[in-house]
């Protein structure tokens, strides 16, 4: 339903009214004129000595200040000088109390011993690092870090690429001989059923 023009003008012009109302309203909140804002202050800068007590028609008298005998403060000391020389060279007296870091190590072995397989000719060991398993013999590398060097009856020994340091994993002894199984005993057959 669209409204007609003369009823929109209507409405425009009920709108600028009570916009302009509202706009000499606020305005008249602030009471002060420019010019009574000047008078103000200056009456304020007069009224102390106005006021001032005085006392028997004799002025006090302001003592004078010696500024000669005041003491000078002492400021704090300077943390340091903004404006000396630097230098990206290290501080000798910095190196001499430097210590060296210790000397690099291998980390941990990441692999556990699963099992081992013994041929006739040769030693295989399978070993699981994280979710992949490896089949290892003497002379191998695994992952370019880790070279196998030799592979015994109870350890395994690594040597770490890349301080060329060795390592040791420990699989525990030879296998416990096999305990013999006690024999299964034959059945025997009822006497009593065949009496029947």
């Amino acid at each position: 339903m669209a409204i007609p023009a003369r009823q929109r003008w209507v409405v425009y012009f009920i709108a600028l009214a009570l916009t302009l109302t509202a706009v000499r309203w606020a305005g008249g909140q602030d009471r002060t004129e420019p010019g009574a804002t000047v008078a103000y202050q200056a009456e304020r800068l007069e009224r102390p000595a106005r006021e001032a007590p005085v006392a028997a028609g004799k002025a006090e008298a302001v003592p004078e200040v010696q500024l000669d005998l005041l003491e000078r403060r002492a400021g704090p000391a300077p943390a340091g000088d903004p404006f000396q020389a630097r230098s990206w060279e290290p501080d000798q007296r910095a190196t001499l109390r430097h210590v060296p870091p210790p000397p690099p190590q291998a980390p941990p072995l990441p692999f556990a011993y699963l099992g081992k397989l013994i041929d006739e000719a040769q030693t295989t060991v399978f070993l699981v690092r994280n979710d992949r398993n490896y089949v290892v013999r003497p002379g191998d590398t695994l992952d370019g870090t880790y070279r196998v060097e030799s592979i015994e009856e109870d350890r395994l020994t690594l040597t770490y690429l890349p301080l060329d340091t060795q390592q040791t994993l420990s699989f525990g002894g030879p296998p416990a001989p096999a305990s013999p199984k006690p024999k299964a005993r034959a059945a025997k057959p009822d006497d009593e059923d065949d009496d029947e």
